[in-house]
């Protein structure tokens, strides 16, 4: 889950390495000493993942005051955790209550309602916490997730937009944006929109079934790759025009290559290249990536690279679809 968006951890750390200092870590100060004390602990135990740890102090902490908002948020979220999500809302709903204004409290119950599976007070959560801070990034994030999961989709897609402009990488925001876009029938907008989260995640699960979809709409500048028993997702290999020179645009996939072939020496990779009507320009093509492997990685033997090229082109098969590449470059581990 997202973090609250307090303090940094470096400051935190340093109130309550004063608080340890003199004395005052105990769970039973109040007013202002007592809130600051409190977001340093809630901050040190969620950071930590000491979860059991917190709700031993803050259900102290609740006990002293059944009314304080910091400690009954701390404490919510520490259910939350630990998944046990209908105490959690309890506290969290207490510290909102308490606390009407502060927009992380607001958000958090809203994620609460997610949890217990509330989705219209879920959403009123999250615009509650965005009237009190409209750049809540976490809040437009939710909620647009929120509306994606209830079909409005034009609506969350204006929602991730917001979102965006103030967390540009974020990567759920990135993932469902391009998958309303496809649901909308706007494919070349989800195109784009599956490279740009690729460009800021290219590895993972989530990259290779973009690289999937990518691939089915016919788009193949990305390709997903098993060598040896790791599938890779790679941008396309690109060379300068007309010649066999690599672009340094590429470098980044085949030192990836480089290096599982390093660490793993008990595998071999055919390097296989086509170009449209054009066999000699595929052969150098294959022979220059060898080439670059071997002398930036001088660890792989010559006789684990082996290089093909072709006067027609291989068959790519997304899903139930066999589809061709005019100018590919293709990467098989060699059994």
């Amino acid at each position: 889950m997202a973090k609250v968006r307090n303090m940094k951890k470096s400051t935190l750390l340093v109130i309550l390495m004063a608080l340890l200092s003199y004395g005052c870590a105990g769970p039973n100060a109040t007013g202002r000493l007592g809130s600051i004390q409190y977001l340093a602990m809630g901050e040190y135990y969620l950071e930590s993942g000491k979860y059991k740890s917190g709700l031993q102090y803050f259900t102290e902490a609740v006990s002293v005051n059944t009314a304080d908002p910091r400690a009954n948020y701390y404490l919510g979220r520490c259910y939350l955790a630990e998944r046990q999500y209908a105490s959690g809302l309890r506290h969290l709903k207490t510290a909102a209550e308490e606390a009407p204004d502060n927009a992380d409290f607001h958000f958090w119950l809203g994620v609460a309602y997610a949890a217990t599976k509330q989705p219209t007070r879920e959403r009123a959560s999250y615009l509650r916490a965005l009237s009190l801070d409209k750049k809540h990034t976490q809040a437009l994030c939710y909620l647009g997730h929120n509306q994606f999961d209830n079909g409005e989709l034009t609506t969350a897609l204006a929602t991730y937009t917001r979102a965006l402009k103030l967390s540009p990488s974020n990567a759920q925001v990135l993932y469902n944006r391009a998958l309303i876009l496809g649901k909308l029938g706007r494919t070349p907008e989800e195109i784009i929109a599956w490279k740009i989260y690729l460009a800021h995640h290219p590895a993972g699960g989530f990259a290779r079934r973009a690289v999937g979809r990518l691939n089915e709409l016919g788009d193949f500048e990305y390709r997903n790759y098993l060598i040896g028993k790791r599938t890779v997702t790679l941008e396309k290999i690109f060379f300068q025009p007309f010649t066999a020179v690599l672009s340094e645009y590429s470098f980044p996939s085949l030192d990836l290559i480089g290096h599982i072939l390093t660490n793993n020496r008990t595998i071999g990779l055919h390097i296989i290249a086509y170009q449209k009507n054009n066999a000699g320009l595929a052969e150098a093509r294959a022979k220059s990536i060898k080439k670059y492997l071997i002398n930036e990685f001088p660890e792989i033997a010559q006789s684990r690279l082996m290089v093909s090229w072709f006067d027609v082109p291989a068959q790519i098969r997304v899903g139930k679809k066999r589809l061709t590449e005019d100018d590919a470059i293709s990467f098989i581990t060699a059994q």
